[in-house]
């Protein structure tokens, strides 16, 4: 048996690259930080089997009262220290998103495929109405 070690095509930090440009296109550029690993979750679990590579870099633990993964957050760590996002105060669980539509568009050319353009547009529209 031959085993084959390699990167996951979309990282932790990229995939969280992909969900802010996709919550920009959306127009939603203000979202409550305590929902981001919920949502995800949740489309996660209602994810064609074929999408399941998006989350090969991402766990997320469940427990009795929380739901949390240090790969998000390691994501919104480095997106943040590089200028993506932001926070209003850092006791606020609100992120701001500073890309722009152009922004916005650039980062979203590196997605491998349209598929996947698509489903981080569905993901980022799950984001609405909080």
């Amino acid at each position: 048996m031959r085993f084959k070690c390699a990167a996951p095509l979309i990282s932790a930090t990229g995939f969280m690259r992909f969900l802010f440009a996709s919550l920009t296109k959306e127009a939603n550029i203000i979202i409550d930080e305590s929902q981001i690993v919920e949502k995800i979750l949740d489309f996660m679990k209602k994810s064609k089997p074929e999408q399941e590579f998006l989350f090969e870099d991402i766990e997320i633990r469940e427990n009795i009262d929380s739901i949390v993964s240090r790969d998000i957050n390691e994501g919104i760590n480095t997106l943040q220290t590089f200028g993506v996002i932001g926070k209003f105060n850092p006791s606020y669980e609100k992120i701001i998103i500073y890309l722009s539509e152009e922004e916005a568009d650039e980062i979203l050319e590196d997605c491998p495929s349209e598929d996947i353009k698509n489903a981080f547009r569905n993901l980022a529209k799950s984001f609405s109405g909080d």
